[in-house]
């Protein structure tokens, strides 16, 4: 194995561990702010204080690979809290699974690898990356996300809805929550990404 080989192992590993460690960090964080709810539904879902907010600066930081495997480790520690609301396995899958596992599409904003791999530090990968791109795929996440709860929601409670259309009562439902996190979350990230860009040096090109 040549020098140069050699260098790219240790660099590949070294990113690999940095990748896991970080993740753990980061979806315990996310995990622990779920459950400092400002406000909760009364048949689930809740706002939080930016409670992804973690998982945004990671998926950005490392890309849409690490970002969906944080998001599964995620979407398990919520299923296991979320017991209370289980009403069948698909249920949990739409709520929950596939809920949470959505916000590994908010990798999709970061910097091509090669660019990332510049910087050892997450935050300065987070705050050398676009902002608005971030902003555009976090509610895309954030939308793919409804879709699945207003799914579930027409599915599994339409009981609920009295003389209301299944799916407009799950749509207003589910999207008076998911609508305030969403605006606590953007707020939180625009805020930090000045104030994480002013005390790291930005590297533009």
């Amino acid at each position: 194995m040549t020098g140069n080989s050699k260098s790219m192992l240790r660099s590949s590993n070294k990113e690999r561990i940095l990748s896991i460690v970080t993740g753990g960090i980061v979806v315990a964080l996310s995990f622990i702010l779920s459950n400092l709810k400002l406000f909760e539904m009364p048949m689930g879902g809740s706002v939080t204080p930016a409670a992804i907010f973690p998982i945004v600066v990671y998926a950005v930081s490392f890309g849409p690979g690490w970002g969906f495997a944080a998001a599964v480790v995620y979407s398990i520690l919520q299923v296991i809290s979320g017991l209370e609301w289980f009403v069948t396995p698909f249920q949990m899958v739409l709520d929950y699974v596939l809920g949470y596992t959505t916000l590994g599409i908010i990798g999709f904003a970061a910097m091509p690898k090669g660019e990332r791999l510049k910087f050892s530090n997450p935050i300065k990968r987070f705050v050398n990356g676009s902002i608005i791109r971030t902003i555009i795929f976090t509610v895309i996440s954030y939308v793919v996300r409804w879709f699945c709860s207003v799914l579930s929601g027409v599915i599994f409670y339409a009981e609920y809805a009295g003389d209301m259309n299944p799916w407009i009562y799950s749509m207003v439902y589910n999207g008076s929550f998911l609508a305030a996190d969403l605006g606590v979350l953007l707020t939180v990230l625009i805020v930090m990404y000045f104030i994480l860009s002013g005390a790291y040096k930005v590297q533009k090109d």
